[in-house]
């Protein structure tokens, strides 16, 4: 093809039509030009095309993350109601209200205690995009600025876990270790086996139960469960958001 155009304009030159000839060179050009901007358009034609490709499969994944994490969410809220039920009961034990009776329940009470709960969530397909600067192949600026806030929420949450841990530490765990015996509580709270069977009986939470210390990190305890979860509902409700965001921006760019 190349030397096509070249042999013609050997012609035009060598038959002295140069009017001829320069308006050839300039359709030549304009021709070349055409093709160079066809190509490019290609190009960026099959550039957006790899990311929209991209940014459908992100923003698939990060659905499945938050679906994940919305049944972690709920199975954490439910545990959270429990504790606080737990810690309360304890309490009124201590004041001397609505004594507990039954010494299985109140040994399953005081292990429950010593567990500590915390949330983590699934959001790799998030941090894997914002560090390695991809967050941009999210057009919907609804969908990021929700990913953002929620990040933020990640990190209240964290925080809170770091908080709720040192207090655990510092009030309820020193107290435990030091009045009642872990190691038979275990057997009865994860194992199902009775007081009777490991010579437990009411006077051994005696020394725990008439510790100031231990009151206040059942206190403290209690605080804490009841402030995590309407954060924890806060982080559902932003996660059905953008789940449901999503599906309409999949929807959209598949059709």
């Amino acid at each position: 093809m190349i030397r096509f155009f070249r042999h013609i304009r050997q012609n035009l030159i060598m038959e002295n039509k140069t009017s001829k000839y320069f308006k050839y060179a300039i359709g030549e050009i304009i021709l070349v030009v055409a093709g160079i901007l066809i190509a490019l358009q290609v190009n960026n034609w099959n550039i957006k095309r790899i990311e929209r490709q991209s940014e459908i499969k992100y923003l698939t994944n990060i659905k499945l993350d938050l679906q994940k994490d919305l049944v972690t969410l709920n199975e954490q809220i439910d545990v959270r109601i429990k504790k606080q039920n737990v810690t309360k009961s304890l309490i009124s034990h201590i004041n001397g209200n609505n004594i507990i009776e039954d010494l299985d329940k109140l040994a399953k009470n005081v292990f429950a205690t010593i567990n500590e709960e915390r949330f983590t969530p699934n959001n790799s397909t998030y941090n894997e995009l914002a560090s390695s600067g991809n967050l941009s192949l999210i057009e919907n600026d609804s969908i990021k600025q929700l990913l953002l806030d929620l990040e933020e929420l990640y990190k209240t949450n964290i925080f809170a876990i770091e908080h709720e841990a040192f207090e655990y530490k510092e009030y309820i765990n020193k107290s435990l270790f030091a009045y009642v015996d872990l190691d038979k509580l275990k057997t009865i709270y994860y194992e199902g086996k009775s007081v009777e069977s490991q010579n437990i009986n009411f006077e051994d939470f005696n020394g725990l139960l008439n510790s100031l210390e231990y009151k206040n990190g059942l206190a403290i305890s209690n605080i804490i469960s009841k402030g995590f979860i309407p954060m924890y509902e806060k982080i559902q409700d932003k996660s059905t958001t953008i789940i449901n965001i999503i599906n309409k921006e999949i929807q959209s760019k598949n059709d």
